[in-house]
């Protein structure tokens, strides 16, 4: 595979970077004639070997960095804007995106202590922007955060529709509703209509539109006050401002107080109302004051609908949050999805909750989460209004990618192609391809590095924790190899001291009849270390049946 797009390629492509693979870090280039527009730049999230967050590799955007115009945000989420502190310094570009969009990539860089740093210029969906031959139009669509759009990318050679995460929803309790109209016009008003939509897959699988967020609001309010002798909790993706008001009037209309506990949404908190919402809400309760009110008189809203590590309910499920302690007369409603790659972890807390005698009600056992993404009727919908030459799907795993093509052939649109991150597609009318496939790397955020997923320090650590280890200290010297110090990590328990002083006399034992023809010739450490790895290892497979990680530390004696 190569490394980098071919010289001679012009006319209008898009590359995914990143969200073709998996769900999240979303990262997509558009390329025509040389100049580069990017859309997105967002995070995964993994919770194995010490990582969190992941990032798509900037190397394809630092070698083209001098081509590169501008970075367009659709909307808040961090799978479309959690990796710009990581990734921005390398190729250093404006950001544009609509006003809440622009106020949550201010603030995360400000944890960066970037935000000074970084042109950010706030859109409007009345006008385009112009840069260089692209121009680019916000237009509304309803999702589960304010002000989310879908991008028009005009150029020469045609308008490409980048939906960003949509949904139809006709009674959004916050925000607008996609803007058909706009959509529509660019199908009929255009000059050839449009070239190409690229289009959210993440619910392919579902056939019907999902509720409204004011059916869901009507749910959670009646779940609260069927139980007014119970503290209740919530828990639900923080940016969705929408829920939270929503657990806002199930707290009011059952003479509740609010609090939420988790920093996402105290910082989402603080952001929503810089940006003019929740304006006639009262300011919302922390944990600690919560901790201290009858829990039948308090709604609390925390961070963990996906498991989460050092999220507030995690916390809370191990006994370990500094202010809340549950207990067996606690309700708590898990108002999300999960997010695919995440399933393991929910059922593990919800197991750990479940085990204390708390009552669990989470999505598919009652009306209590609305998705932002499309059904299959709503893809349907879109085709209708759009009417594009050419289906790109996006946002999704491999198998939610193929069905969203197959719905889209199904469908009648004469064109689909099905990109993987690395992709390279051409976006003509008569003849879209994709023309060739390059590297892309997935990097982890590992304390203040960025280490690739398949590098060397996440193989040495799926090593560590699935073997163990051993850490010898042998001498060398007058004619002697001797072994000095003999520790194991993750090989054996403390009441198996005695068996472990065994294995480390026979290591011992072994070195010196094995060896001892060998010590007095003058060798380098690997010829020492070599033979020494040897024994050990063979020693521990035949005893123990593992073959640990090996760690030989030579000293001349």
């Amino acid at each position: 595979m190569n490394k980098n797009i071919s010289k001679t390629e012009k006319g209008l492509l898009l590359i995914p970077i990143g969200g073709c693979s998996t769900i999240g870090m979303n990262l997509y280039a558009y390329v025509w004639n040389d100049q580069w527009i990017l859309v997105d730049m967002g995070m995964g999230f993994d919770n194995a070997l010490g990582r969190e967050l992941l990032v798509p590799s900037p190397d394809l955007l630092v070698r083209n960095k001098s081509k590169i115009k501008a970075l367009f945000i659709t909307h808040s989420h961090e799978d479309h804007i959690g990796a710009i502190p990581y990734l921005w310094p390398r190729i250093e570009c404006p950001i544009y995106g609509r006003s809440f969009a622009i106020e949550m990539v201010r603030d995360k860089l400000s944890q960066f202590e970037m935000a000074s740093n970084v042109p950010l210029i706030k859109a409007s969906t009345k006008s385009a922007i112009v840069i260089g031959d692209f121009k680019v139009e916000f237009i509304p669509v309803a999702h589960s955060t304010p002000e989310s759009s879908a991008l028009a990318i005009t150029t020469p050679d045609g308008t490409v529709i980048h939906t960003g995460d949509w949904r139809l929803d006709d009674d959004p309790v916050l925000g607008t509703k996609t803007d058909e109209e706009k959509l529509r016009s660019y199908s009929t008003n255009s000059k050839d209509g449009v070239l190409a939509l690229v289009c959210d897959s993440t619910n392919v699988f579902r056939d019907e539109m999902f509720g409204s967020e004011r059916e869901v609001r009507s749910t959670i309010i009646k779940l609260v006050q069927d139980n007014p002798k119970n503290r209740v909790l919530i828990t639900c993706f923080a940016s969705n401002l929408a829920r939270l008001e929503t657990c806002y009037m199930a707290a009011k209309e059952s003479g509740r107080q609010m609090a939420i506990a988790g920093r996402s949404l105290k910082r989402i908190e603080r952001i929503a109302r810089v940006s003019g919402y929740l304006s006639n809400i009262p300011a919302f309760l922390d944990d600690k004051k919560a901790s201290s009110l009858d829990p039948s008189k308090v709604l609390l809203v925390c961070t963990g609908s996906q498991g989460e590590r050092s999220s507030a309910l995690n916390q809370m499920a191990n006994d370990t949050h500094n202010a809340i302690k549950l207990n067996d007369e606690d309700i708590i409603i898990f108002s999300s999805r999960v997010i695919p790659g995440n399933e393991k972890a929910v059922v593990n807390m919800q197991n750990l909750l479940i085990g204390k005698g708390i009552k669990v009600i989470s999505d598919g056992e009652d009306n209590i989460h609305a998705s932002g993404h499309p059904s299959k009727a709503e893809l349907h919908h879109l085709y209708s209004i759009t009417n594009p030459n050419l289906l790109i799907p996006i946002h999704g795993e491999t198998m939610q990618l193929c069905r969203h093509a197959e719905i889209a052939k199904a469908y009648g649109i004469p064109n689909v192609l099905v990109p993987r991150d690395g992709s390279v597609l051409k976006l003509t009318r008569n003849d879209p391809k994709i023309i060739e496939t390059l590297e892309m790397e997935t990097l982890a955020v590992d304390g203040h590095k960025l280490i690739p997923l398949d590098g060397q320090v996440y193989k040495q650590r799926q090593s560590l924790s699935s073997c163990g280890a051993v850490s010898v200290c042998i001498s060398q010297g007058k004619g002697v190899i001797k072994l000095l110090d003999f520790v194991c990590y993750g090989l054996f328990e403390n009441s198996e001291y005695n068996e472990e002083e065994d294995i480390r006399k026979d290591i011992a034992s072994e070195i010196k009849l094995s060896l001892g023809n060998i010590a007095h010739k003058k060798l380098s450490p690997k010829d020492v270390k070599m033979p020494v790895e040897k024994i050990i290892r063979n020693i521990l497979m035949d005893s123990i049946g593992k073959r640990p990680v090996i760690f030989v530390h030579l000293v001349q004696g």
